[in-house]
């Protein structure tokens, strides 16, 4: 792909580009209408991530479900979004990104409905992997188009607003999700994004422009992601076992096959380069390595968070299900105002300055829930929430600006889809791991967090803050010229 091309699946200033349905050829759509649908449909994802983890606990009972098994309702949707991925980079390429958006919202409402409609604990994990797979989708489609959409001239100002709208979804999520789960129930929860979903489809079906193939012939590289699927799932399996008290064998050989698969995916995925579902030679790039690693652990550090933090209020703290959803909110506040000031630093404050300092306010934060959370006052674990927010803020944008500042156009797709992989495999072990330890120290049949855990699950975040603030290190210096640390032709 050339540095002239429109690598994103539209193309709005050829004469004859494909119009919006009943538009007329040629006619350039109105942008502001477009934005607002995509951001709708990017934010039906990022709630549906941070609203659940309210419901934990009453699925729990309902389903009749001891924790350890409950936790694949988190971990199959962050999986599923995971694989979802790279699928999208793909069909974005293949088809334009009009017909991978629809159907993407298609998957999630279904999976929503089947979500709903869940009559057994495993029928709940599969729909969430449905669903997570159309979730998946939409952010990165939606990231694509608004950029192709928005153009050069417009790239900064656009993206400015897009990350803003996007940053509510941490603040309004857990608060809606316990409004919600207070008045309908964890299915009226689903339900309620069904709604949404077919809104937003019927309004995309009538409203987005046609997606113009960069490459009609571009074929999905089913190899590579059947071994990173098998993989990724064998390991999470494996730690699964953890906190179902599985023996040394149930947990070691799952976690043996799983890295041994992605071994295979590695080597496949480094013949094929570009071609790769995902393409690990990107990695040779230094900054695109240590970019990785940050996001992998941010991942590690906040996902488990959305899912574990509403646990920690109703079964530590003792609060109900719509306190512990207003009680996300400071993270969320703070996360918001983090990502927007992060991101005007950024383009004069070193990475290597910001992304570290974020981190270190992730650890502060969670280190004040680890010490003292079981008994702390109320008002110390809000503050200790807005700080950890502001530090995931620093963290994502910094990291993320850094890398396109030193990559060349040719590079940025492939670099963008490995941080957005690497990003939701890191959330899926994370909550795997967070439920593993909260099994361990309350009880193998503990309904969830409870107090016998007390405040030790917090260790995840405050470890994984510490790996996040030395990646940072290694991220590049603020100015940075475009091609710098290349890895060689």
């Amino acid at each position: 792909m050339s540095t002239t091309e429109r690598p994103l699946g539209y193309s709005t200033t050829s004469p004859t580009a494909a119009p919006a349905s009943g538009g007329k050829p040629g006619a350039e759509p109105r942008l502001g209408p477009l934005l607002a649908l995509l951001v709708a449909g990017g934010l039906l994802a990022l709630l549906n991530m941070t609203v659940t983890g309210v419901a934990i606990p009453d699925v729990a009972a309902d389903l009749d479900a001891p924790l350890g098994t409950v936790q694949w309702v988190g971990t199959a949707y962050v999986l599923a979004v995971a694989v979802a991925i790279p699928v999208s980079g793909w069909a974005s390429i293949r088809f334009g990104t009009r017909a991978p958006w629809l159907a993407a919202l298609a998957l999630f409402g279904v999976g929503a409905a089947a979500s709903a409609a869940a009559w057994s604990l495993p029928a709940l994990v599969v729909a969430r992997a449905v669903q997570g797979f159309g979730g998946g989708m939409l952010e990165p489609l939606m990231l694509t188009t608004v950029a192709t959409l928005a153009g050069p001239a417009r790239m900064g100002r656009i993206m400015g607003l897009v990350s803003g709208a996007i940053g509510i979804g941490p603040l309004l999520g857990p608060l809606l999700g316990g409004v919600a789960v207070d008045a309908v129930g964890w299915r009226g929860l689903f339900v309620a994004f069904v709604v949404a979903a077919a809104a937003v489809l019927v309004v995309s079906w009538r409203a987005l422009p046609a997606g113009v193939p960069l490459d009609p012939a571009q074929r999905l590289d089913r190899i590579g992601l059947g071994l990173l699927s098998l993989g990724s799932v064998a390991v999470l399996v494996g730690l699964a076992q953890t906190s179902e008290g599985g023996g040394t064998f149930a947990v070691a050989g799952p976690i043996v096959l799983g890295l041994a698969v992605l071994a295979v995916f590695a080597r496949h995925a480094a013949g094929r380069g570009s071609a790769a579902v995902v393409d690990v030679t990107v990695l040779r790039h230094p900054t695109v390595l240590s970019a990785t690693l940050v996001m992998l652990t941010l991942g590690l550090a906040i996902y488990p968070l959305f899912y574990g933090l509403p646990q920690f209020f109703q079964g530590v703290r003792g609060y109900g299900v719509l306190a512990s959803g207003l009680l996300l909110a400071p993270q969320g506040a703070g996360s918001l105002v983090g990502m927007v000031m992060g991101g005007r630093l950024s383009d004069r404050v070193s990475a290597r300055v910001l992304v570290p300092s974020g981190a270190a306010a992730v650890v502060a934060g969670m280190a004040v829930y680890l010490i003292a959370g079981p008994t702390a006052p109320l008002a110390v674990l809000v503050v200790a929430s807005v700080v950890a927010g502001l530090g995931v803020g620093f963290v994502g944008g910094p990291t993320v600006s850094s890398l396109y500042r030193v990559l060349t156009p040719r590079e940025i797709p492939n670099a963008t889809t490995t941080l957005f992989v690497a990003n939701q495999l890191g959330g899926a072990v994370g909550i795997a791991v967070l439920t593993g330890i909260i099994t361990a120290t309350g009880g193998a049949h503990a309904a969830g967090w409870t107090a016998a855990s007390g405040g030790t699950p917090f260790w995840l975040p405050v470890l994984a803050g510490l790996a996040v603030a030395v990646g940072g290190l290694w991220l590049p210096r603020a100015g940075a010229p475009s091609g710098v640390g290349e890895p060689p032709q």
